[in-house]
């Protein structure tokens, strides 16, 4: 009895443990953002990744805006070259209203799917390209002398990410 379920023990929970771990550093090219980012695959299919950087808005390509965030990432197929995965963002932007006057933050979650290829020749590097939608929306009071007017800031609902990495195993 205790040999069948130290068995399947090891089936359910150990699985995950004997799979490719790895760590990868490197950055990230949006639509309308540029951030480095630390991806950590966990196991064959679980993976976090946390990143921040600049930001621009659509009205506005300057890009003084922050954002912070962080996605988990689930492989839906995996060879050993490549993984195609879809995750779920969650993201913090910061955004200056009006240059550097007035701030307002702004939460952002969204979906996306990706797919990444891994070169194994002399270091291991990955190439990603995800696509997605995100969400956030957020109405502010704007005091301009004596007028006070109320505005919407709209985050850009495409996710359209390139990203390169050099990877190591854990």
């Amino acid at each position: 009895m205790r040999v069948i379920s130290l068995l399947i023990l090891l089936l359910f929970i150990g699985t995950g443990s004997f799979a490719q771990k790895m760590i990868g550093y490197g950055g990230e090219l949006s639509v309308l953002s540029a951030k480095p980012n630390v991806r950590i695959w966990t196991s064959k299919t679980t993976g976090f990744e946390f990143f921040g950087g600049i930001a621009a808005e659509v009205g506005d390509f300057k890009p003084n805006d922050m954002e912070i965030g962080f996605k988990y990432l689930k492989a839906i197929m995996y060879n050993r070259t490549d993984r195609t995965y879809f995750g779920l963002v969650g993201k913090w932007k910061m955004v200056n209203v009006y240059g550097e006057t007035q701030k307002t933050n702004l939460p952002i979650p969204g979906i996306l799917i990706g797919k990444e290829w891994y070169s194994k020749r002399i270091n291991r590097k990955g190439f990603a390209i995800e696509l997605g939608y995100q969400y956030g929306v957020k109405e502010f009071n704007v005091q301009n002398h004596l007028l006070q007017t109320k505005e919407t800031f709209e985050e850009f609902p495409l996710i359209l990410n390139l990203r390169y990495s050099f990877y190591k195993k854990r």
